[in-house]
């Protein structure tokens, strides 16, 4: 090799050293600058005060719901959650409401509200002929009170959706509803069609969980656990006149 040759050599390389640097050096940029992007600040906490679930405190106005006959019971299950401290939860932004049980027997089920917003006036509803109809969303903040309401069809033999028909569980109801405490917070004027999946309805002793799912139904926002209990006394009639979105 001349002297010429080796005086290029640690030129070239010192040049080809810079470029691989260059490159690095933008490739971790780039990295970074979409992580960033991707970064969302955490949300404030949310905490919740009492929550209870009650079996049967209540029971719908239509004359078929026990039609099985027998003493007066309750076939709408309940559920409350004291909302203390947090962010509002806004109606449009929850993309549904997932009740779960299960009981010592590993028997259990779940419940699913969907987003009203995923309907239109003309979707079908499940078992009934005509449509879900009109329906609403709200929002709740911290200092109320939120209310699910849940029907089932135990005593139910008449109907498109009587226990014989369907099997005993949670059907779709003008009585399913989610509220706040000064109005809808998933709504529907027609019957809800809750998506249910599962053993049975939901009985004394289950360990029930409540979440709140955001646009997409994959991110849990917010979840509370607590037991069912049956309710005591006489349950109270409804009307579904109750639950419109006016």
């Amino acid at each position: 090799m001349s002297r010429t040759e080796r005086g290029v050599s640690p030129v070239v390389a010192t040049v080809l050293l810079v470029a691989i640097v260059l490159v690095l050096a933008t490739t971790v940029s780039g990295y970074l600058f979409d992580a960033a992007d991707r970064y969302t600040e955490p949300q404030e906490a949310r905490a919740f005060g009492e929550t209870s679930v009650v079996l049967g405190p209540e029971h719908r106005s239509w004359n078929g719901w026990n039609s099985a006959g027998g003493e007066t019971r309750g076939d709408i299950d309940r559920i409350r959650i004291a909302y203390t401290h947090g962010p509002v939860f806004e109606g449009d932004d929850i993309g549904s409401v997932l009740v779960r049980w299960r009981g010592d027997d590993g028997k259990g089920g779940q419940l699913r509200f969907v987003n009203p917003n995923r309907f239109s006036d003309d979707t079908d509803q499940q078992y009934h002929d005509g449509e879900v109809g009109e329906f609403c969303t709200g929002d709740f903040g911290a200092g109320e009170q939120l209310t699910i309401r849940m029907v089932h069809n135990r005593w139910q033999t008449d109907g498109e959706t009587g226990r014989d028909d369907v099997g005993v569980r949670y059907v779709e109801s003008n009585w399913n509803d989610i509220a706040a405490s000064d109005g809808p917070f998933f709504r529907t004027n027609g019957r809800y069609p809750v998506e249910y999946d599962g053993d049975r309805p939901m009985e004394a002793g289950d360990t029930v969980e409540i979440r709140f799912y955001g646009p997409e139904d994959e991110l849990p926002i917010a979840e509370i656990e607590t037991t069912a209990k049956v309710s005591e006394g006489s349950p109270r009639e409804v009307d579904g006149d109750e639950f419109d979105c006016e």
